[in-house]
């Protein structure tokens, strides 16, 4: 059992003991799951119930059991969301309420299947994740662990986007590659924030631990670099 996966258990029934009333969604949630890859596809399916239907959490649950790596990564996310966002008081409330958080872990899964070849699918949960919480992130970008969504409301993420370990993203920003040529896509290094309505186009590579604060960049030169 990880180290996270006890952690979120003990934080579930104190959860629960302190509203009874709720108790049933905590069990539903956490407790009555065995690994936290079965409580991950548990809210993510009940999030999405509107739009997947029952057999969603089964599904995602085989797919987060059969590829080990996400699990890992979601782990690394989930730290990360309660030790820098405010709204995070613990990982249960990541887990089960944080839409920056589940709309990441959706995308996870749904770039294990863009690279076996199953876009339709990927392409799919996708489209659910942006009307669900209105994070638009495509399959086929590359997104390292321990990533921060701040709210998130807004957050376009174009494919071929390379985003490193530990970068923090905040609502409205959009990331996208070049409509022209040869279509060249930013790359944020790790530790890396960008804040609230800016906008990445092109071949912009934001530098390890940098700050951004609401700007507009565009480059087609994939040596131009944020200073």
């Amino acid at each position: 059992m990880s180290k996270v996966w006890r952690t979120l258990r003990q934080q579930a029934e104190q959860f629960a003991g302190w509203n009874p009333v709720m108790r049933w969604n905590v069990e539903y949630r956490v407790l009555e799951h065995d690994c936290f890859e079965a409580a991950l596809a548990a809210n993510l399916g009940f999030s999405l119930r509107h739009l997947g239907g029952d057999k969603l959490q089964a599904w995602l649950t085989a797919l987060l059991r059969s590829e080990s790596t996400i699990a890992l990564q979601s782990e690394a996310d989930i730290g990360r969301f309660v030790k820098y966002d405010p709204s995070c008081v613990d990982h249960y409330v990541a887990l089960s309420s944080c839409a920056g958080f589940q709309a990441l872990q959706l995308y996870r899964i749904s770039h294990e299947l863009w690279l076996n070849g199953e876009h339709h699918n990927a392409l799919m949960l996708k489209n659910w994740a942006a009307q669900a919480w209105g994070i638009d992130i495509h399959p086929g970008a590359q997104i390292g662990k321990g990533v921060v969504i701040r709210h998130g409301h807004g957050l376009v993420i174009d494919d071929a986007v390379v985003i490193e370990d530990d970068v923090t993203l905040w609502n409205a920003v959009s990331i996208l590659r070049s409509p022209a040529g040869a279509c060249k896509s930013p790359v944020l290094k790790k530790g890396c924030t960008v804040h609230a309505h800016s906008v990445l186009c092109g071949g912009v590579t934001v530098k390890k631990d940098m700050i951004l604060a609401e700007c507009t960049l565009f480059t087609e030169s994939v040596a131009d670099v944020v200073n």
